[in-house]
């Protein structure tokens, strides 16, 4: 198997992990800051044991310097990337949390298919932000992302035992879109060169590392009291912190090595597409046709600006 090959097999098995989140979410009795810092915590121990690069957040070699080198606080690249690492993953730590929340009150596909926004806020915010204005091209694609999104949001989802509120589960999963294009902001921050010639951070397998630090930190005061666990919600969580978190991380990052990010995001597009049918699987979910429509638009639009479109403008 060539490495290309092998690159995409890793794409396509963490686009079908990260799809099994929404379903696995709603299959344990545990609430929405319990799953998601119970998650977190079992996702930020595997990264950082298992990765060395995880606990490179400062960059280099990590926050501790080798013999006879300036420690990190002196050094003001190394500074930058701590800053710039531990605000996304600030950033990827509300997309966990809001995910979570989002999908324990609506469904899998409208969690899903709005948290999937997140290239329109990526348009709209990234000359703020990052200094880069889209392309005439790519600005095309704004109106076609927002009709999806409103198609979504709008889509209608009666209240069920799986989606008791959709209502606000809609809402939360447009800012979990929000949050994850400010992530997406964070790690090409990260990724660009800087003027010595040399990436300016830590890589994105550490601002997931410090993510989920933060998810954990940020839960705990609302996990208490735990109560009894069933044996069913320890296997959920378990499998949604070390495969649905940290092993799917591991082959998006493992995989970024060798494709083109255009070919990446195409075979991610394995997340939105099968979530609501694992949830309909599971959980009996029927999300309206509106919804399907709104996703069907944005997963659209995605491919088209993935295909299509070039580099932002600096």
């Amino acid at each position: 198997m060539t490495s290309r090959s092998s690159a995409a097999l890793q794409a396509v098995v963490a686009g079908i992990l990260f799809s099994t989140g929404g379903a696995a979410v709603k299959a344990t009795e545990l609430d929405a800051w319990q799953v998601a810092g119970t998650r977190s915590l079992i996702a930020a121990a595997v990264l950082l044991i298992a990765i060395p690069a995880a606990r490179s957040w400062a960059g280099g070699t990590g926050l501790s310097s080798s013999a006879g080198a300036a420690p990190w606080w002196r050094e003001p690249a190394r500074r930058q990337a701590l800053l710039l690492t531990v605000g996304t993953g600030c950033c990827y730590c509300l997309t966990l949390v809001l995910f979570v929340h989002a999908a324990k009150r609506t469904t899998a596909a409208e969690t899903i298919f709005l948290q999937s926004t997140a290239p329109l806020f990526v348009l709209l915010l990234s000359p703020l932000l990052l200094r880069e204005r889209p392309t005439a091209r790519q600005l095309l694609f704004v109106p076609l992302f927002g009709a999806g999104l409103v198609m979504a949001l709008y889509g209608g989802a009666d209240a069920a035992a799986s989606a008791p509120d959709p209502r606000t589960g809609n809402v939360l999963a447009v800012f979990c879109g929000l949050a994850y294009g400010l992530t997406l902001m964070g790690l090409r921050a990260a990724g660009r060169p800087r003027p010595e010639g040399r990436s300016a951070s830590a890589p994105g397998i550490a601002a997931a590392a410090c993510g989920n630090v933060i998810v954990c930190l940020a839960c705990l005061p609302a996990m208490f009291p735990f109560g009894s666990i069933e044996a069913a919600d320890l296997v959920v969580v378990v499998y949604l912190g070390l495969f649905q978190v940290a092993l799917a991380y591991v082959f998006v990052t493992r995989a970024a090595r060798a494709l083109q990010a255009p070919v990446l995001a195409l075979l991610l597009l394995l997340e939105p597409a099968l979530t609501p049918f694992w949830a309909m699987w599971f959980h009996g979910e029927q999300p309206h046709l509106l919804t399907w429509l709104g996703g069907a638009v944005i997963a659209a639009a995605t491919v088209l600006l993935a295909t299509v479109v070039g580099e932002p403008e600096r």
